[in-house]
């Protein structure tokens, strides 16, 4: 009994010093980013023509331990890197860019995470 106590004792310390722990520890890593769009009727011609244009925009996200996030969007040849700042509060994603705060609600998918934010929506998946 004492053995037991011990071990759990033991891995409880472990767990509770290993830093980074729940949602901001799951969501550390390398994400592919894909912009979710809403769905369009296919008589909105101009939602269609921004749909087929931000499917061509290719993202990445390195979320760090540390709090900070690299963001590298392109588009062709064109390509912009970025590095904000991100912190998880309850269920929600706050990355912060440039002095502009956008605000997420995660959703863990079976390959990543789902950000639903009031301007627009990603997909994360796992690299």
């Amino acid at each position: 009994m004492k053995k037991i106590f011990l071990t759990l004792a033991a891995a409880l310390v472990l767990v509770a010093c290993s830093g980074t722990t729940g949602l901001k520890g799951e969501l550390v890593g390398d994400y592919n980013a894909e912009i979710a769009l809403p769905d369009t009727s296919e008589d909105d011609v101009a939602a269609q023509m921004a749909a087929a244009m931000l499917s061509q925009i290719k993202m990445e996200m390195n979320f760090q331990a540390n709090g900070t996030v690299d963001i590298v969007r392109s588009m062709g040849e064109n390509s912009n890197t970025a590095q904000a700042a991100w912190e998880v509060k309850a269920d929600s994603l706050f990355i912060i860019e440039d002095s502009k705060t956008q605000s997420f609600q995660v959703c863990k998918t079976d390959d990543g995470f789902k950000l639903n934010g009031e301007e627009m929506s990603f997909v994360l998946t796992k690299k």
